[in-house]
């Protein structure tokens, strides 16, 4: 049994205007222009640049993009990488020495959140219990208007 490890790599000199879809890893050093969709992972290497929006699975940038990203698992810019445009993914890591100008919207899932909490050792927050009494918001719990 043979595993297919192939990638397609866009070099340094190679610009490529128009779209670009496949099922197979993307490594981008040149230059794109257009829409990519890529079933698995991207990587855009320091010397990339991607004027597109971007789909994938996986999106590691050490280079730059200029266009929207929506990422099924997980975006990572690197130290020096940098996003003009909204990322869209559930989980996003901006390393130090890398920047973002648009919006993050990490879509959250409560259930998997207190998972991974759990799993880091992390005490979940107590559920006020039934014998507690609610609070009325905007009061405060009944403490402002009280005197001393």
């Amino acid at each position: 049994m043979t595993h297919d490890n192939s990638q397609t790599v866009i070099g340094k000199s190679v610009t490529i205007k128009g779209e670009i879809s496949g099922s197979e890893p993307l490594i981008i050093e040149g230059t794109v222009e257009g829409r990519v969709q890529i079933e698995t992972s991207v990587m855009i290497r320091d010397s990339g640049l991607v004027k597109a929006d971007l789909d994938a699975t996986n999106l590691n940038i050490a280079g730059g993009v200029v266009g929207n990203i929506a990422v099924k698992e997980k975006v990572e810019i690197v130290n020096g990488g940098y996003v003009v445009g909204d990322i869209r993914a559930p989980r996003v890591v901006i390393n130090d020495g890398a920047s973002v100008k648009g919006h993050i919207e990490m879509e959250v899932d409560p259930d998997k959140a207190a998972a991974r909490r759990h799993q880091n050792g992390h005490a979940s927050p107590a559920s006020p219990t039934s014998s507690e009494e609610p609070k009325k918001p905007g009061a405060l719990g009944g403490l402002l208007g009280r005197k001393p």
